[in-house]
C-alpha cells in the first residue's frame, strides 16, 4: 500500500524537532490527515497491535502449560438428612491400610507395602513413616473391628495380623477407611448441609479442591432441579437418570443386592413350600400374618410395599413396618425382629459370603439375617476362606450360591448400581470406580477447580 503524500510529510517534518516536541506535535497529526489517510493510519496501528500481541500469546502458550491450582468449593447434593452422610464420608475422613486404584487393583494407602505368609495365616504391613504400629493397632482394638485376629505390632512401622486358618479375603478387607486420617476434615456442620475442608497434613499430596459442601434434598426431584439451577456440582442417585447439560455422568457397579430374607427362627417361614410360594408371589396355601420391616429409603419403601401389595393378593396379612437405618441397626437387626426384612447387602470385591451366610454368625453382632443352617454350605464357606487361587475360591462360591438357591432363605429383589453425575468444571475426575457410595471418592485429591500456567 503506498503512504499517502500529507503523511510522508508529517512524519519528515517532525524528524526536525527532539523527540519530546515531536511527540507533543503528534497530537496536530489528526488535523492534517484526510479522512481516509485516518482510517488507513487506524487500520496499520491495530494490525500491528494483534499481530505483536499474538506472537506474544503464542509464545506464552507454547511455552508454558496448565497445572491445577489449590482452592475452590465442590457442592454435592444427597437425598436425606445428616444422619444418611455417614455412608459417603468414609473415603473423605478416613483411610485405610491399602486401597483401590482406578482400575481396582488394592494399592497401598495408610501402609506403603505388605506380605502374606504361612500360606495365608500371616499378613505383614508396612507402614509409612507418618504412621506407628502401635497407634493404629489401639484404635483397630477400641472400635471392636476384626475381633477375631490376633494382632501384633513387632516394630514401629509394622503392623501383623495372625489368623488361626489361612484367610484369603484379608486384603480386600484391608482397604477398609477406618483410620482418622483421610484428606479432609469436618469443619462446619448444619441442619441444610455439611461443610469439609482440605487437611494441611494429609499423608499423600494435600486435595487441591479446598471444600467439599453437602446439601441435603428431601426428594430426586428437588434434588435434579437444583443441579439445573447450578446450586451444586455433582449428585449420586441410585436410579439412572439422563446425564444434565455442563454435567458427566459415571456408573459404579456395586456388589450389591437389595434382598428380601426370610427369618427361619419363625415357625411359618420353616416351610420351604410357603417361602417358595412368596419368591414367586404366588398363595402360600395357608393363613398368613407377616410383619415386613424395611429401612426408610425411598427406594425399600417403594419396593416394600410393592411385595406388600402382591402377597395382599394371595391372603397373606403383610404387617409393613419402616424403620430408620439408626434403630435398624441397633435394635431390629441384632435381635432379628422380624418375620420378613427388605434390606442392602454388600458382598464387596471378594464376595465372601462367610459373614452373611455362615452358622456361626447367628448372633446378635453376627450377620447371617435369615438364621440360616447348612453343614455342607458352611464347610463350602470355611474352604473358599482358605484358598488362594481365587478361580477356586469362586468355584466354591458358586456351589454355595446352588445351596442358597434351593433352600430359599432368602431372595434378590432388586440388584442395584449407582449412578453419579458431576459438572464438567470439576477437572481430574477419570474414571469412577468402587464397591459403595464412598468409594466414589478414591481419587478425590487428585480432582481440582482451579488451575494456573507455568514454564514448561
Amino acid at each position: 500500500m503506498k503512504i499517502p503524500p500529507k503523511f510522508k510529510k508529517c512524519v519528515l517534518a517532525l524528524k526536525k524537532y527532539p523527540l519530546r516536541q515531536s511527540l507533543t506535535a503528534l497530537k496536530f497529526l489528526p488535523q492534517v490527515l484526510s479522512r481516509v489517510e485516518k482510517v488507513v493510519l487506524l487500520i496499520f496501528s491495530t494490525l500491528i497491535i494483534f499481530s505483536v500481541s499474538l506472537i506474544g500469546i503464542n509464545d506464552w502458550l507454547q511455552g508454558t502449560k496448565v497445572i491445577p491450582q489449590y482452592g475452590g468449593t465442590m457442592r454435592e447434593g444427597i437425598i436425606g438428612e445428616s444422619k444418611d452422610l455417614d455412608k459417603h464420608l468414609g473415603r473423605l475422613l478416613n483411610a485405610g491400610l491399602t486401597k483401590y486404584d482406578l482400575k481396582k487393583n488394592i494399592v497401598g494407602d495408610m501402609a506403603q507395602s505388605w506380605d502374606i505368609n504361612e500360606g495365608g495365616k500371616v499378613y505383614v504391613f508396612h507402614l509409612r513413616p507418618e504412621f506407628r504400629s502401635e497407634d493404629l493397632a489401639n484404635r483397630i482394638v477400641s472400635k471392636g473391628i476384626w475381633k477375631d485376629i490376633e494382632i501384633s505390632t513387632p516394630d514401629e512401622q509394622t503392623l501383623t495380623f495372625i489368623f488361626k486358618q489361612p484367610f484369603s479375603p484379608f486384603l480386600y478387607t484391608s482397604t477398609e477407611p477406618i483410620f482418622e486420617y483421610g484428606p479432609y476434615r469436618i469443619s462446619k456442620e448444619g441442619k441444610t448441609g455439611v461443610e469439609l475442608t482440605a487437611r494441611e497434613d494429609y499423608f499423600f499430596d494435600k486435595a487441591f479442591i479446598d471444600k467439599i459442601v453437602f446439601k441435603f434434598y428431601q426428594s430426586e426431584s428437588e434434588l435434579l432441579r437444583a443441579a439445573k439451577r447450578g446450586e451444586i456440582d455433582a449428585f449420586i442417585l441410585d436410579q439412572d437418570q439422563p446425564v444434565l447439560e455442563n454435567f458427566q455422568k459415571f456408573e459404579i457397579k456395586l456388589p450389591r443386592d437389595l434382598i428380601l430374607f426370610f427369618n427361619l427362627s419363625r415357625k411359618d417361614l420353616q416351610d420351604i413350600n410357603v417361602r417358595r410360594a412368596l419368591k414367586e408371589g404366588a398363595s402360600p396355601g395357608k393363613t398368613l400374618e407377616l410383619r415386613l420391616i424395611t429401612s426408610d429409603n425411598s427406594k425399600n419403601v417403594e419396593l416394600a410395599r410393592n411385595i406388600e401389595a402382591k402377597w395382599s393378593k394371595n391372603g397373606v396379612k403383610v404387617n409393613l413396618e419402616i424403620k430408620d437405618n439408626i434403630d435398624l441397626q441397633k435394635n431390629i437387626i441384632p435381635k432379628r425382629d422380624y418375620d420378613v426384612l427388605l434390606y442392602g447387602l454388600d458382598y464387596g470385591e471378594d464376595p465372601d459370603p462367610y459373614p452373611f451366610w455362615h452358622s456361626s454368625q447367628i448372633k446378635e453382632d453376627g450377620k447371617n439375617l435369615s438364621s440360616f443352617k447348612n453343614a455342607k454350605g458352611d464347610k463350602l464357606l470355611e474352604e473358599a476362606r482358605q484358598e488362594f487361587d481365587f478361580s477356586k475360591r469362586e468355584e466354591k462360591y458358586n456351589e454355595f450360591q446352588k445351596i442358597i438357591d434351593a433352600e430359599i432363605p432368602m431372595f434378590v429383589v432388586e440388584h442395584q448400581n449407582l449412578y453419579y453425575q458431576i459438572s464438567q468444571d470439576i477437572e481430574g475426575v477419570e474414571s469412577i470406580v468402587g464397591s459403595c457410595e464412598t468409594d466414589r471418592f478414591l481419587n478425590i485429591s487428585q480432582w481440582y477447580i482451579n488451575t494456573k500456567r507455568v514454564k514448561k
